[in-house]
């Protein structure tokens, strides 16, 4: 809206900044609230993307972790009964390390 000085936008709070948004959004032609809507689906794909990678990298994380206790517990000889009971892995898969 460009009757809004910028400086409203710099004091506003966020109820504010949500109200102006609503406005400006509402104030769109047909053609521009279509492009609006899909410039918003591609953020919130991009948004679902990173989250899912960051997912997937602390779960890969995580087995790397699980993996590295279990190869030096199997290292200092602790029974194998004690590795997979603190790492939930397999017997096969420790012994696979």
């Amino acid at each position: 809206m460009e009757f809004i000085d910028p400086s409203v936008y710099e004091r506003a709070d966020e109820g504010l900044r949500q109200l102006i948004k609503r406005a400006e959004v509402g104030a769109l032609s047909e053609k521009e609230y279509d492009q609006y809507e899909a410039s918003m689906k591609l953020l919130a794909d991009e948004i679902d993307m990173e989250k899912q990678g960051y997912e997937r990298g602390m779960a890969d994380g995580m087995q790397q972790g699980i993996a590295q206790v279990a190869k030096e517990m199997k290292q200092n000889k602790m029974p194998m009964d004690v590795i997979m009971e603190v790492t939930h892995l397999t017997k096969e898969e420790i012994d696979n390390l």
